[in-house]
């Protein structure tokens, strides 16, 4: 599916990306399918270098893990490149969208400040800093909503 997109390469962080899915009643790391060696670009084209597997990913399901706990409905997260051009793009899609201030703050601070007001957003994002690079976070019910969506903001770019 994300391979197939002409332009879906380009929204790929520097650091790539992981598309990950959980269990409907996932506690841990080990409850959660991700893409070993994470989602590159080869050839202008999203590759995976190997099938999904559990456990495969620590970050960003730790940050799904964290998301379901205020929403055990979105149960698959993937991340891409972040720049303010493209958060406003998905803004005016009408794809809700949150900032994640991460100054400092562990990540069960951070995602409380955004989820003070239900329903949980579509997306989120972090501008970055120091040795880091910004990302959109975005999330669904399922890996194909996610995927998906991400191609619907390709569409945009």
């Amino acid at each position: 599916m994300l391979s197939k997109h002409p332009e879906a390469y380009l929204l790929l962080p520097e650091i790539r990306s992981n598309l990950v899915m959980a269990k409907s009643d996932a506690k841990s790391i080990q409850d959660v399918a991700g893409i070993p060696g994470r989602l590159t670009e080869v050839f202008k084209k999203i590759t995976a270098p190997a099938y999904p597997a559990w456990g495969a990913s620590r970050y960003t399901a730790s940050i799904l893990l964290k998301i379901m706990e205020y929403d055990p409905s979105r149960r698959s997260v993937m991340e891409i490149k972040y720049s303010k051009e493209l958060v406003e793009l998905i803004r005016k899609d009408g794809i809700e969208i949150k900032h994640l201030d991460d100054s400092g703050k562990g990540l069960d601070d951070i995602l409380k400040q955004c989820m003070n007001k239900p329903p949980v957003p579509t997306a989120f994002f972090t501008e970055g800093g120091f040795a880091r690079e910004g990302a959109v976070i975005i999330t669904g019910q399922n890996a194909v909503e996610v995927a998906g969506l991400v191609l619907r903001i390709a569409d945009l770019t």
